[in-house]
């Protein structure tokens, strides 16, 4: 029952009104809103998997980094590149109408 072994420790934390309700919804519930419960080892799981996805997605994050820092490189080469050819440009178009 929830998080406690009996209703002896649910008494100490809740009240003895309280337990008792908690305890009787309990017992009454179906199993198969019981079999909805998430259990311990159920949380142990997608714990596990979410550890999993974070590590999967740090390294996708580092691969991009990586990528990124390549790329910081090619834009000012570019640059350059595109204003000598628009000096180039501007002197020829310059020299075509003297």
């Amino acid at each position: 029952m929830l998080l406690f072994d009996d209703s002896k420790k649910l008494e100490k934390a809740l009240g003895e009104e309280a337990a008792a309700v908690i305890v009787h919804v309990f017992e009454k519930a179906d199993d198969k809103w019981r079999a909805e419960l998430a259990t311990r080892s159920d949380l142990l799981v997608t714990k596990t998997d979410l550890q999993r996805e974070i590590s999967a997605v740090r390294v996708e994050i580092s691969a991009v980094r990586v990528e990124m820092h390549s790329m910081k490189h090619d834009i000012p080469r570019w640059m350059v590149g595109g204003f000598i050819a628009q000096a180039a440009l501007l002197i020829a178009v310059l020299a075509f109408l003297k």
